[in-house]
């Protein structure tokens, strides 16, 4: 079966905590996300939790998010914004290349892996 084509939009970065985007794609449809602070260090590889950081972690770890959407089923789609939960383990690296603990500022703590499930924000 062939995968959709999905493109996912700029982040949103909202006081410091979330992340915001949506994903969108011909006969896939849209989604809106948000993931953590916390969660773009661990499983994206942001050093730290500037907005700077968050950033190029989130445009850098583009491949990682659209796993992560795929890996999820979200069929029930309501247009809520869904909390995508991210692991520091589907963080991909280099053939040969081991994954070693980060030594950011980041809480790794703070964000443990969570089902899926739909959050609602007011507009």
């Amino acid at each position: 079966m062939n995968q959709p084509s999905i493109w996912i939009t700029p982040p949103v970065l909202t006081h410091g905590t979330d992340v915001w985007f949506s994903a969108y794609g011909f006969g896939w449809g849209y989604r809106a996300f948000s993931i953590s602070y916390e969660s773009v260090c661990t499983a994206l590889g942001a050093a730290d939790l500037t907005e700077e950081q968050i950033r190029l972690a989130f445009q850098l770890g583009k491949q990682t998010l659209l796993r992560a959407i795929l890996q999820n089923d979200f069929q029930l789609y309501g247009g809520q914004r869904i909390w995508l939960p991210l692991e520091a383990s589907i963080r991909p690296t280099a053939p040969g290349q081991h994954e070693t603990p980060s030594t950011t500022d980041c809480d790794e703590s703070s964000d443990p892996p969570a089902p899926a499930r739909a959050i609602s924000h007011a507009a």
